[in-house]
C-alpha cells in the first residue's frame, strides 16, 4: 500500500509548501498530493484554498494576485509561522525540484469551485517539460477536469475524488471513461464500494488517513494507497 504525503507533510509542517514536500521524501513517502490554482496572470500556483486566508492571513483570492506577488506572501499560518518564512509555491518550481526524485505526485486540478479555463492544459505542458509523465496522477472533485485531461492525454493516470458521499457504482462509470483511480473520502468507503472498483480494474487511493482504526480497514481492503497527513507515522505501520 502506497503512502502519500497529503498537501506534503502537512501534519507536521506547513501544507502545500516546499518545506512540506521535502519533509515528505525525507521520510520516505511513496507519493506527495498537492493542489493548484491559477493565478492572476496565469500561472499555476500550489495551494490547498481559492482564498488566502486560512494558510496565509491575507485577504482575497488566488486569482486576485500575479504570481510575483504570491510567492512573496508567507503560507505558514496553519503552523503559526513557526517553521519563519514559507513562501507559496509555484508549481513550476516544484516540478523541477521534485524531477530526479523517485516519488508519484498527485496533482490535484482545483476546479470544483472556480473553473480556471486552461489550467488542466497548463499542468500537463509543465508535466511534459519535466518529463514527469510517468510519475503523476491528475485528480479533480470535477468530472470535467477529469475527463478532459484524458481527452488531452490518454496515457496519463487520472482519479475522481469525492466526499460527503460515495457513488456504489464508481468502478464501473470510471471504466467507462478511462479513468484509472478513485480518490474516495477513507471514512465512508465500504466493502461494496471497493469490491465494485476492483472487479472494474479502478485502483483506489483514499484520504486523509490519519486514524489508526482507517488505516487498519483500508490495508484489510488492500487498496493501492492511502493519501495521510503523517506518513512517517503510516510508513511505519505498514
Amino acid at each position: 500500500m502506497k503512502i502519500y504525503a497529503h498537501r506534503g507533510f502537512s501534519g507536521e509542517y506547513p501544507e502545500n509548501t516546499m518545506l512540506a514536500f521535502e519533509k515528505a521524501v525525507e521520510v520516505r513517502s511513496d507519493g506527495i498530493e498537492l493542489d493548484v490554482h491559477l493565478s492572476k496572470d496565469g500561472k499555476l500556483i500550489v495551494i490547498h484554498d481559492e482564498f488566502l486566508l486560512r494558510t496565509t492571513g491575507k485577504p482575497g483570492k488566488v486569482s486576485d494576485y500575479d504570481r510575483s506577488e504570491l510567492i512573496k506572501i508567507n503560507a505558514g499560518k496553519t503552523k503559526d509561522d513557526k517553521f519563519g518564512f514559507t513562501p507559496i509555491v509555484e508549481f513550476e518550481d516544484y516540478c523541477n525540484y521534485i524531477k530526479d526524485k523517485d516519488i508519484i505526485t498527485n496533482i490535484e486540478i482545483k476546479t470544483n469551485n472556480i473553473y480556471y479555463p486552461g489550467i488542466e492544459e497548463k499542468a500537463i505542458e509543465l508535466v511534459k517539460k519535466y518529463k514527469l509523465e510517468e510519475k503523476v496522477i491528475f485528480s479533480s472533485f470535477n468530472w470535467l477536469s477529469v475527463i478532459k485531461i484524458k481527452e488531452l492525454v490518454p496515457y496519463m493516470k487520472s482519479a475522481l475524488l469525492q466526499e460527503d458521499y460515495l457513488t456504489q457504482n464508481i468502478g464501473n462509470l470510471e471504466k467507462s471513461f478511462k479513468i484509472n483511480y478513485y480518490h474516495p473520502d477513507g471514512r465512508l468507503l465500504d466493502d461494496n464500494i471497493v469490491e465494485n472498483c476492483k472487479i472494474n480494474d479502478i485502483k483506489i487511493n483514499s484520504w486523509a488517513v490519519n486514524e489508526l482504526e482507517i488505516f487498519i480497514k483500508m490495508k484489510k481492503w488492500n487498496i493501492e494507497g492511502i493519501i495521510t497527513n503523517y506518513p512517517d507515522l503510516m510508513i511505519n505501520m505498514k
